[in-house]
């Protein structure tokens, strides 16, 4: 019923964002664990899946092929029963996290701001990989402009991931506002976010929003205004080769994406583009990219990481089955995670599980929820996990 679209690769890019930052910096976080409705449908038993008859509108969101037709559903959705109950309701549906999936969500997030302006950040969930925050910025930007961005985006700061999320979409908002001039969007998340001391990570999160936005075009204002779109070329290094130091991990951990598309889904010529780039780090970055190019090939089967992962050739193989479980994990595949690392190599499960256990230590679920996912864990890997969830508040 959700056709592959090309939305694919926007959310590809989507995963970059939020998994390296939570791989990279997370397990240092010690999150908030005291709200029960956070928690994934699959880890709380009790919570209550809603029925179509009780929910009409999710006939139209679930079963639909008009994305039109889905988005005006999730409206309708959140009018009747606002904000914190609309995402409740699909949290517990079986609409995909990603995808067509994000996108209805920010339904949810257009119709906070509406309501609530910069309080809707209040009322939002880290459902739908941030997508409620992600609707709720992108409609203040298109309100009020920059200054909503810093002001909304300043809700955030309870938690870092969530800030991260906030900020990146920022970068979206910024691009389209300069109808997708990227020299004029990189400045002004320098001037909003370069001297965030509290947040360094911001800074970049909001360059990746904007060169993501930049390959993709996914704002829709509403206005009838052409799109500029002098930042797309056919040299698979551009626009990362047009710009200073400073933006080229944000470019580069989208690049791949376009690599992959410029050469029609073919994922050695990608993986060769990426490790002949000429600089060790910029290699990194697109490769982790590529690696994420492959986690919904695998069409939610972590069977089948270990296969496709081969197309990045030897030296970026673990990297990629390491990348593929985060991923998973991301976008609520707990169990598909865990059955990666628990069939990668011997000398790779460290890096796996090390990887998962800082997600499930980050992750805003019930404390016994936790400990239930590290009982999944082999000796003596879950010992790591059982005592960081004994150091959680």
């Amino acid at each position: 019923m959700f056709k592959n679209t090309p939305l694919i690769f926007l959310f590809i890019g989507f995963l970059v964002g939020l998994v390296y930052f939570k791989e990279h910096f997370e397990i240092t976080v010690k999150p908030k664990v005291n709200n029960p409705a956070v928690a994934s449908i699959k880890d709380v038993k009790e919570i209550k899946n809603y029925t179509e008859s009780e929910v009409p509108e999710l006939k139209d969101i679930l079963q639909t092929e008009s994305q039109d037709t889905r988005l005006k559903a999730a409206r309708k959705l959140v009018e009747r029963v606002d904000v914190e109950q609309a995402l409740e309701i699909l949290e517990r549906s079986t609409l995909p996290h990603t995808g067509e999936g994000h996108l209805v969500v920010h339904q949810i997030g257009f119709y906070a701001y509406q309501k609530y302006g910069i309080d809707s950040m209040l009322k939002c969930k880290d459902y739908f990989l941030y997508a409620c925050y992600h609707g709720a910025i992108i409609e203040a930007a298109s309100d009020q402009g920059f200054e909503a961005i810093a002001k909304m985006t300043d809700k955030c700061k309870s938690s870092p991931v969530r800030h991260f999320q906030c900020v990146h979409a920022a970068g979206h908002s910024i691009l389209a506002i300069w109808n997708y001039d990227l020299p004029k969007a990189m400045q002004t998340c320098d001037q909003i976010y370069e001297k965030d001391t509290q947040f360094p990570e911001a800074l970049s999160s909001c360059h990746n929003g904007a060169f993501m936005e930049n390959l993709f075009g996914v704002h829709d204002w509403g206005t009838g205004k052409e799109q500029k779109r002098d930042w797309l070329s056919e040299d698979p290094y551009f626009p990362c080769n047009g710009f200073e130091e400073k933006y080229q991990k944000g470019c580069w951990l989208n690049q791949a994406a376009r690599i992959y598309q410029m050469n029609n889904g073919d994922m050695v010529k990608t993986s060769e583009l990426c490790q002949a780039v000429g600089n060790e780090e910029y290699e990194a970055w697109c490769m982790d990219n590529v690696a994420r190019q492959i986690h919904p090939l695998t069409q939610g089967d972590p069977a089948k990481s270990f296969e496709l992962c081969k197309q990045e050739g030897e030296k970026w193989y673990d990297n990629c089955l390491v990348v593929n479980a985060g991923s998973f994990y991301s976008v609520g595949g707990r169990d598909q995670a865990l059955f990666i690392c628990q069939n990668v190599p011997p000398h790779l499960k460290q890096e796996c599980y090390q990887r998962v256990i800082s997600q499930i230590l980050s992750d805003p679920i019930e404390k016994d929820a936790k400990q239930q996912l590290c009982q999944k864990i082999e000796p003596p890997f879950n010992n790591q996990c059982f005592s960081g969830i004994a150091s959680l508040n």
